[in-house]
């Protein structure tokens, strides 16, 4: 119990952080909400139970890691142009 309460403290601060917006002090509200959004997702699933509560997250993590992908994708295909940008200015500098 101890363990599922620091890491979610943790996650909602990590959270509280990216959505501060480079704010070091973020609203102590905001905080509270992430916080209370990681517990009812907890408490859902523990509601739902078995498989289900398995299958529902994969299905979250899934759904939302899917737009992802494409910009990882983008993102590899920048730092090929980049690396070879920088080799052909490496040859004639």
């Amino acid at each position: 119990m101890i363990f599922f309460i620091t890491s979610s403290d943790s996650g909602s601060l990590v959270i509280d952080n990216i959505t501060a917006g480079g704010k070091i002090e973020s609203p102590i509200l905001q905080r509270v909400f992430w916080a209370t959004m990681e517990g009812a997702v907890a408490a859902v699933l523990l509601y739902v139970g078995g498989t289900q509560a398995i299958e529902a997250l994969q299905a979250g993590v899934i759904s939302t890691a899917l737009p992802f992908v494409f910009i990882l994708l983008l993102m590899c295909v920048s730092l090929v142009m980049g690396l070879r940008t920088e080799s052909i200015r490496e040859k004639f500098a």
